[in-house]
């Protein structure tokens, strides 16, 4: 059999995009995603079960065993599938140069930086922004080649970065974005007329990051502790800090003020509220932050300070 289109994803991302895309008017032939099994073998934040959702819309799927594709099952479902187009989003690993091979048209990605590819490859581009005060973000689809985010770009989709967006609403924004590009290109990439521009420039490629790097630095300014907390909050393992060795996790937060205690140590606790939010101040360098959403075992009391 071969396949006009395939959709191979297993993230919040994709059903998203998914949704808005039939939305559109597009539909794909098939789905290719993995088990929630090998996704919690994985360690995958954001999973979702597309196999449930391929039933509700009457989608063919299947199920690759490995997250790497690299079995020999995983190789022969994309051989037996022969997708003119392959559509890949939401998954965070490389696709196999063999079933790159098999695909007629190409397969198509895509990345977001806060600039123009080259620049902006590599790893969590969108917790990297906001963590950098970025107010505008840029989603490419593009041509996936066996490198890196490096494939000829198809179409860019600008959009804004507010200061209410977190890492999940600048996920919605891509979703649409990722959609209407698609929307848009389809017809020409099927027809095999579609426009392509080799990426040029300075390549810059953003690190990997992990829980550790969630950690609060208290004697940041407030508006870079918030932008921390916005970037790293849920799906991802949120923002750290300690209290008499017990781990905080925070959740959501906001400046405060410039206007109190400014003779208090950054992180000292200095006002508590007394709401079932459990709300608190806590001072860092030139101002105040507003935790509203916190997680910990420990007891937050006024006059203790976050490590």
């Amino acid at each position: 059999m071969s396949m006009e289109w395939v959709l191979l994803g297993c993230l919040e991302e994709t059903r998203d995009t998914l949704a808005h895309l039939i939305h559109l008017g597009e539909k794909p032939d098939h789905i290719v995603c993995i088990s929630r099994e090998e996704a919690d073998r994985q360690k995958i934040t954001n999973f979702v079960d597309m196999q449930s959702l391929s039933q509700e819309l009457s989608i063919p799927c299947s199920v690759v065993t490995q997250y790497s594709m690299n079995s020999e099952s995983d190789l022969s479902l994309f051989r037996k599938l022969r997708p003119r187009v392959l559509l890949v989003v939401g998954w965070q690993r490389l696709v196999p140069n063999t079933i790159l091979g098999q695909v007629e048209l190409g397969a198509i990605g895509f990345h977001g930086s806060c600039n123009i590819l080259p620049w902006g490859r590599g790893r969590s581009p969108i917790n990297w922004s906001i963590i950098e005060g970025r107010n505008r973000f840029a989603l490419h689809m593009f041509f996936i080649k066996p490198g890196v985010d490096d494939g000829d770009i198809i179409g860019i989709k600008l959009y804004d970065i507010n200061p209410w967006d977190n890492c999940r609403s600048v996920y919605y924004k891509t979703a649409i974005a990722q959609a209407e590009l698609l929307a848009a290109c389809l017809p020409s990439i099927r027809g095999g007329e579609c426009p392509r521009m080799a990426q040029h420039g300075k390549e810059f490629y953003y690190p990997k990051r992990t829980p550790r790097d969630g950690r609060i630095d208290w004697n940041q300014d407030a508006e870079s502790i918030c932008r921390l907390v916005r970037a790293v909050t849920w799906p991802y393992p949120g923002a750290i800090t300690e209290i008499d060795g017990i781990e905080v996790k925070i959740w959501d937060a906001q400046p405060f003020s410039s206007d109190f205690f400014n003779n208090a140590t950054p992180g000292e606790i200095c006002f508590v509220t007394g709401n079932r939010m459990g709300e608190s101040v806590v001072a860092c360098r030139s101002g105040s932050v507003l935790l509203k959403h916190v997680e910990s075992s420990a007891v937050i009391r006024l006059g203790n300070r976050f490590q």
